[in-house]
């Protein structure tokens, strides 16, 4: 061990997140690793003429956030695109208007790209069709996304780049929606994603491209994070070097997990590329398979998902599965290849850069998003305890986000059990959170708030949360709601256990990278209602990642 360090943070409230040392006072860094943690006067020891010193006044100091769900390339995308979301636009005119004005500055024949669409908050209650864009843009193809990534509209020159027309047939996979009365295509399409990245190759400029992850690393590290798990499912060897680049040359300093998606492992093991591959800035993950109802019916079916599953086991991932709907968290539930524990639980011994000591990651199967989830999925999910069984990755912003939506839409019977976090965590599941952005915003405070409240944006309160419960704080068999402390362990220790890397991130202990978050909140769990009410508005002062400071926003209280 290092003699000495090269940076020491002191006189912080730090959160450990090590039950063997809950709170320390001072951390001390060499390189890129935690050095020690303890009291100050401890510390001071480690300190050497050239050591750099960070006075934290009292602020609190916690592990670096991990998002264990987002995806980063379409997040930079919306960033540089035309904002569509309700802030923007109230009707389609509006989007008309909005998308007249961008037809202006841009080149005739170049994409216009729009995000954030949300069609129940227009006035009129749907989405455009192909023919309204047509009017806003004629001489720009226009492609403008759902807020949830699952659905889009593309006017006619979109469409015709596509090779979309009455003809085409009907991807298994998702829909193209259609005229009632000519069958002509409208211009909306849902979950088909993949399949027009396929037919369209990418349509933003490299210009738009550097901006938007420019934007993104910035917005991340302000917020905190400083680890992503991108869950894109057709990511390939193609989105790996993207990333290469990204993350060696610093244009993007967060640490990266790529899934892989199910349908290219063959192409990464063309390419030598195994889970767990890489080192600690850019790492190999799980396989992402999709589980939709978009369809009317489970897609992939029961027998093909199972299949999906084995192969990719086979391969030696494990496996990440978006299942939001009951339908889908019970089919995963019922996988025999996804409770099946794996033989040798950890990884083939990785190494962690060309000098550093091998990382052996553990390998542990993943639920993405969880939403609708009654008591008895909650009990199914159980099945294999806490050690062995799926980890669910969720996301409490979209309560903070979507809550208002869903007390308007939701059966009334199923809202107490929408992202049932506490139930979940007190069934012993482990839970991970995420922000799924580009969705919603990927600020993990108003995650954090709305993850212990239950309360949406506006304060209304979501029913439950707990086992059987229609009501707010304990459920009905008296266990206890999430606390800010829970809720901080799920985006950091948690993070890291869904990606396999608790041994190297997600809490603040002697040999862990160095990836750290002062912020201005007390976040120990022992908050009173109002100050618990402020942690939505939580400010990061300082951000450090492998011991560089990557944000400063001051240290002042």
């Amino acid at each position: 061990m290092a003699a000495h360090a090269d940076l020491i943070l002191t006189n912080a409230r730090a959160i450990t997140l090590n039950p063997a040392q809950p709170f320390a006072e001072a951390v001390a860094v060499a390189g890129e690793k935690i050095l020690a943690v303890g009291r100050d006067q401890d510390i001071g020891n480690l300190r050497k003429p050239h050591t750099q010193v960070i006075d934290c006044r009292g602020l609190t100091l916690i592990p670096g956030l991990i998002d264990a769900h987002c995806h980063l390339l379409a997040t930079a995308s919306a960033l540089a695109g035309l904002d569509c979301g309700p802030a923007s636009v109230a009707s389609i005119p509006d989007l008309q208007r909005l998308l007249a004005g961008r037809a202006g500055e841009t080149l005739p024949g170049n994409w216009i790209r729009g995000f954030g669409l949300e069609p129940s908050t227009l006035t009129e209650g749907r989405y455009p069709t192909r023919w309204e864009l047509d009017s806003a843009a004629p001489r720009h193809p226009v492609r403008l996304e759902h807020g949830s990534g699952h659905a889009a509209v593309l006017n006619s020159r979109g469409l015709a780049l596509a090779g979309i027309d009455a003809a085409t047939v009907e991807p298994p996979e998702g829909i193209i929606h259609r005229d009632e009365v000519t069958g002509e295509p409208d211009g909306l399409l849902l979950e088909l994603s993949g399949w027009l990245r396929a037919r369209l190759g990418n349509s933003r400029s490299d210009q738009e491209f550097a901006e938007g992850v420019a934007r993104l690393n910035r917005r991340l590290l302000s917020y905190g994070i400083t680890s992503v798990h991108d869950a894109g499912p057709g990511n390939s060897p193609t989105h790996w070097q993207t990333f290469q680049t990204l993350t060696k040359s610093g244009q993007f300093l967060p640490r990266v997990m790529l899934m892989a998606g199910a349908g290219r492992l063959a192409d990464f093991a063309a390419a030598g590329l195994a889970w767990g591959a890489g080192d600690d800035r850019l790492r190999l993950g799980h396989a992402k398979i999709m589980l939709t109802l978009t369809t009317g019916a489970l897609q992939p079916g029961p027998a093909e998902l199972g299949e999906l599953v084995a192969q990719a086991h086979a391969g030696g991932f494990p496996v990440a599965i978006h299942a939001v709907e009951q339908d889908a968290i019970a089919a995963v539930a019922g996988l025999k290849e996804f409770a099946t524990p794996w033989p040798d639980a950890s990884g083939p011994g990785i190494p962690a850069g060309e000098s550093g000591p091998r990382f052996s990651p553990r390998r542990r199967d993943r639920i993405e998003h969880c939403a609708e989830c009654p008591p008895e999925l909650v009990a199914r999910l159980r099945r294999s305890g806490p050690t062995s069984g799926p980890i669910v990755v969720t996301q409490p912003g979209f309560i903070h986000w979507r809550g208002d939506g869903y007390l308007e839409r939701v059966d009334r019977q199923l809202l107490p059990y929408l992202y049932p976090m506490a139930a979940l965590a007190r069934s012993q599941i482990q839970l991970a959170f995420g922000s799924d952005a580009p969705v919603i915003d990927p600020s993990p405070w108003p995650a954090i708030y709305s993850a212990v409240t239950r309360r949406t944006a506006s304060g209304k309160s979501l029913p439950g949360g707990g086992v059987g419960t229609e009501t707010d704080g304990p459920d009905a068999a008296g266990l206890p709601g999430l606390t800010v402390l829970d809720a901080l362990r799920a985006y950091t220790r948690g993070g890291a256990i869904a990606e396999g890397a608790e041994s190297r991130k997600g809490a603040i202990r002697p040999g862990m990278l160095a990836d750290l978050v002062l912020v201005n909140r007390n976040l120990t769990g022992r908050e009173t209602d109002a100050a618990t009410e402020r942690v939505k508005d939580t400010e990061v002062r300082l951000t450090i990642v492998g011991g560089q400071v990557v944000w400063y926003a001051g240290v002042g209280v």
